[in-house]
């Protein structure tokens, strides 16, 4: 019998399947024997005219028959008495009737586009876009490995360059979220595992995308990948460093030093994972650094210095924000005692020098104290005359303070103001003038300063 004939028997039997309100058995037996027919059709074919309109109907036919299995399994009560097995061996089926079914329509396609008309190929490539976009939301439903699986599957039956690329993109996406979603629940190795298993699809869909949007995509998530490699690496060395830490801290009485130091390591090799890539990775990284210099190795300074490097990451990490996390709260506490109390050092180290130089220069404070007593005129006066401004050019001109009895609030205040200028500490420095003087000017501010308040107290009372 002809080619003709049995497309025709079978677009019987396709018809009658296609009816609403069938069970799903009766469109099963009746899908079956039109594929029967449509491959002896395939077989009888004598033209690529008839070979492409066989090859269009069995993928049409296999496209129902992965659907209608697709529809049973989401059944209520098929969903009840499936075992898991069943289940499988159902999912297997559907994979293998979607597979076919672009198998046979990309077939049909090619040989159609040379002994078909125009519109029968734009045709074809409409249904070969409805049968896609179909098995795209099946294969969604599949838990992650048979989903793979079966995305997979369906590119392996893309010819055309931009559904393949598509459906690689597609793949490379859902392995980006099965690691982002393994690491949440501190699954390290099928979250590594996940990001190494995108290079396949990434490469192969950088190969064959044509269009800047495509390869837009591609970029984002091989940075994306390489960011999760780097938070997934890093937050694995870290749980295992924490992990040997606590272990050799059990045992408060005999610390196997050795085995901090490996730990130590194990922080930093952690940092270097995540540096430049995950910002927070690598301030917790450092922070467990800065911990044991500071903590059990007793390196203040050391830990200190881990712990100024976790405050310029996570400043650099903003607008994400810390607080509250364990590890940001100790730092910055850590790092506030240590601040505290090199502050004092430094407080006492410089009320040493203080007194040293007041013993020294008991005269000339005692004499710029007398100068203070007699007022803010003969203050101004002693000290422009002993101990002249280092600095130039000079704010106050002493000739200023003869009309000082005449003038109001304001112009005292500024007046004084001036000469603040020319003893405050800040212009001049101890490196430029010496320790001795900025000591001295020190004294002097604080003397001009009395009477600078005073007037301004008397300006906004």
């Amino acid at each position: 019998m002809s080619s003709e004939h049995h497309r025709k028997e079978g677009n019987k039997l396709y018809l009658r399947a296609i009816e609403d309100g069938l069970s799903p058995f009766l469109v099963k037996d009746r899908l079956a024997g039109a594929l029967r027919n449509y491959y002896q059709a395939k077989t009888s074919s004598f033209s690529k005219t008839e070979l492409s309109s066989s090859l269009k109907n069995i993928g049409k036919a296999h496209y129902q028959m992965a659907k209608v299995k697709s529809k049973e399994l989401g059944l209520p009560h098929v969903q009840k008495i499936f075992s898991e097995k069943e289940r499988i061996k159902v999912e297997e089926e559907i994979r293998y009737h979607a597979k076919e079914s672009l198998n046979e329509l990309f077939a049909s396609l090619k040989y159609g586009r040379s002994s078909q008309s125009e519109a029968w190929c734009n045709k074809m490539l409409s249904d070969i876009g409805n049968v896609f976009s179909d098995l795209v939301e099946f294969v969604g439903s599949l838990n992650f490995d048979r989903r793979i699986a079966a995305m997979f599957v369906l590119a392996e039956c893309m010819v055309l360059k931009e559904l393949k690329t598509l459906v690689l993109v597609q793949i490379a996406t859902v392995l980006h979220q099965h690691s982002v979603s393994s690491l949440e629940l501190q699954d390290f190795r099928t979250s590594i595992r996940a990001v190494y298993e995108m290079n396949y699809p990434l490469e192969e869909a950088a190969r064959l995308a044509d269009y800047e949007e495509m390869k837009a995509d591609v970029r984002v998530l091989q940075a994306d990948a390489l960011y999760q490699l780097a938070s997934a690496e890093s937050m694995q060395a870290i749980a295992v460093a924490k992990n040997q830490l606590d272990t050799s801290l059990q045992d408060q009485e005999f610390l196997n030093m050795n085995m901090v130091y490996d730990t130590l390591d194990m922080f930093k090799d952690a940092a270097l994972k995540a540096r430049e890539i995950n910002l927070e990775q690598e301030a917790i990284a450092c922070y467990y650094q800065g911990h044991i210099f500071e903590k059990i190795l007793k390196l203040k300074q050391k830990g200190k210095t881990f712990y100024l490097q976790v405050i310029q990451l996570t400043e650099a990490a903003k607008p994400k924000l810390f607080n509250g996390q364990n590890w940001y709260d100790d730092c910055t506490a850590s790092l506030k005692v240590m601040q505290d109390e090199a502050r004092e050092r430094d407080d006492k180290e410089q009320e040493k020098i203080r007194q040293k130089f007041r013993k020294e220069m008991e005269k000339e404070i005692n004499e710029i104290t007398a100068a203070k007593t007699a007022g803010a005129v003969q203050l101004l006066k002693h000290v422009y005359s002993k101990h002249p401004p280092k600095v130039t050019p000079l704010k106050l001109d002493l000739k200023e303070l003869e009309t000082w009895d005449s003038l109001d609030t304001k112009n005292k205040k500024r007046l004084l103001l001036k000469a603040l200028t020319d003893y405050h500490p800040d212009r001049n420095s101890k490196d430029e003038y010496g320790e001795k003087w900025h000591f001295l000017v020190g004294e002097i501010s604080k003397m001009i300063s009395h009477f600078h308040d005073y007037e301004k107290n008397l300006l906004y009372s």
